[in-house]
């Protein structure tokens, strides 16, 4: 064998070890494409979403399994349809406008959501997500993204707002209705008030000056005594005065609100002494108590004035 045909031999064999080498590069590729393409099928079976694809034209190229579960329809009646085709007429008009913004700029668009209609005809909420892809050159090719089921979210976040209303509207029914009890309770002390004033200025116009008269027609001490004493009770019962210093006040005596009324009203020692029947020293040490117990002793007060000015 001459030395050509050696070397052409050599050479036959090292493009056989070439072309070999070659091949199992394309098999290991293809290998590893298959591996990554099984994963990616996998993963898509195994996520709760609905992953699709769509090209330029809007129309599904590619629709995982998942569609079955969420809008119940196979992969194979689905490829070849658009989004909108799947949707109520008005929810495809409004979302499709929103998409077209996004699509005429290739920008990819998250949680847009959108209302579907199920294979047997209930309606199914969606949170939509997109990008979209492209050639060699840089032209968009389409848009690959999921679908999320967010009907019971959505359900639920309606019930919390319902709540929310209805507490609300009980809120206010509660202001309201507060509102209107102080209302009543004014309008009722207004009413306790009139009715206590109707009473006293009856008492004192109708009764008090007949007693007075009688006192002056009476005589005899004990008959004298009963009438005082018929005085300063009505005049205790009535009074509202004698109430609300009892209230403020609780430290005085029964006798020393009694005195304290006669002060306001205008009477003079003598003559509360006469009506309760008891000695003028005594009504003095009771002037005295009162005004100690008011915290205005040792001052430059007029007890009537502070005792008018109380029931005000």
């Amino acid at each position: 064998m001459n030395i050509s045909c050696k070397d052409e031999l050599e050479s036959l064999r090292q493009r056989i070890a070439q072309l070999e080498k070659a091949g199992k590069g394309r098999t290991l590729k293809r290998n590893a494409l298959h591996e990554s393409r099984e994963r990616f099928r996998n993963l898509v079976e195994a996520t709760s979403d609905w992953v699709w694809e769509i090209n330029n034209k809007g129309v599904y190229t590619y629709v995982s399994p998942k569609v079955l579960d969420i809008l119940g329809y196979k992969t194979e009646e689905v490829i070849g349809k658009t989004p909108f085709d799947l949707m109520p007429p008005g929810e495809a008009v409004r979302v499709g406008a929103i998409f077209s913004a996004s699509a005429a700029k290739c920008r990819p668009f998250t949680c847009l959501e959108n209302t579907n209609v199920h294979k047997d005809g209930h309606l199914v909420v969606l949170e939509t997500s997109g990008v979209p892809f492209f050639d060699g050159k840089g032209a968009c090719l389409g848009y690959r993204g999921i679908d999320r089921d967010i009907t019971e979210r959505k359900r639920m976040e309606e019930k919390l707002r319902e709540s929310a209303e209805k507490m609300t509207l009980h809120a206010r029914e509660l202001e309201e209705s507060y509102h209107a009890l102080k209302v009543l309770l004014k309008q009722r002390e207004n009413d306790k008030k009139d009715l206590e004033d109707n009473i006293l200025s009856n008492v004192k116009h109708l009764i008090l000056p007949y007693i007075e008269e009688l006192k002056k027609s009476t005589r005899m001490a004990d008959e004298r005594m009963y009438v005082n004493i018929v005085e300063s009770n009505l005049k205790e019962i009535v009074s509202p005065f004698s109430a609300r210093l009892s209230f403020r006040h609780v430290c005085l005596t029964s006798k020393e609100i009694l005195i304290a009324d006669l002060i306001k009203d205008g009477k003079q020692d003598k003559d509360i002494a006469e009506i309760l029947s008891v000695s003028l020293d005594t009504v003095k040490s009771h002037r005295k108590n009162i005004r100690k117990k008011l915290h205005i002793s040792g001052v430059k007060t007029n007890l009537r004035t502070y005792l008018l000015s109380l029931e005000k």
